[in-house]
């Protein structure tokens, strides 16, 4: 534990077991939906960490809470205190007093490059919504793992891309299967990610009114008959 966090396979099962000691130790309470979410709360106020292997992500509503969090935490472990956060794992934040801003644009490019996409026309629309797509279409199938490596590609840009997370998870359908036409649909969201290389912005608002929609294609499916049910939930702005 000393030497290495990531060499050995029960090294991080370790780790986790000995920082979530520590924090339910000093009054936080783990998330039931998510294991590395931690919340502490004292009267109004309130402070959320997030873990992700060795790195913790604090926020809070009261400054002070903050300062108190980091002496608790650097008597026990070695820290180094990054400030604000503005870049992680491919994300770039920013915050200002309009509301935190988290793009993926240079993730996105990146995508571009490694697929030689970089020169391709952009789309508007990330999937055409009259095509139906089918595990055998009668096309000729493609390398498999460059479609999978495609797919996972796009799948980790959903985070700040939820526009492209439908046409995606349609496609995911088709992994072990996959023929031109995939793949040319797979392609076609890499063009409307040219022409829309943008991120999420949340806002700072009063009033916090969740809305939620659903719809569903009804058997859409030309494979197994079913239908794709989705969902959009708002929250604030």
């Amino acid at each position: 534990m000393k030497k290495v966090l990531y060499g050995l396979k029960l090294t991080p099962r370790a780790w986790y077991s000995r920082i979530d000691e520590h924090l339910l130790k000093h009054d936080f309470k783990k998330s039931l939906s998510e294991s590395t979410l931690y919340t502490r709360n004292s009267n109004s106020d309130y402070i959320v960490v997030s873990l992700h292997v060795d790195d913790l992500f604090v926020t809070e509503n009261n400054p002070r809470m903050i300062g108190q969090f980091k002496a608790e935490i650097i008597k026990v472990f070695e820290m180094t205190d990054l400030s604000e956060m503005s870049y992680f794992l491919g994300m770039e934040v920013q915050q200002n007093q309009r509301g935190i801003f988290i793009d993926e644009h240079k993730y996105a490019k990146e995508i571009l490059r490694k697929f030689k996409m970089e020169e391709c026309k952009s789309m508007n629309m990330p999937m055409n919504l009259k095509e139906k797509l089918c595990k055998e279409d009668g096309a000729d199938k493609v390398d498999e793992a460059i479609y999978r490596s495609l797919i996972g590609y796009l799948m980790y840009l959903t985070t700040t891309r939820p526009d492209i997370m439908h046409a995606i998870s349609l496609l995911s359908r088709f992994m072990h299967c996959a023929s031109e036409v995939h793949f040319k649909a797979a392609k076609r969201i890499v063009r409307y990610i040219k022409g829309t290389l943008s991120g999420i912005q949340f806002n700072y608002v009063e009033n916090f009114e969740l809305q939620g929609y659903v719809d569903s294609d009804w058997v859409e499916s030309f494979d197994d008959m079913k239908s794709t049910s989705g969902y959009c939930f708002s929250f604030g702005s």
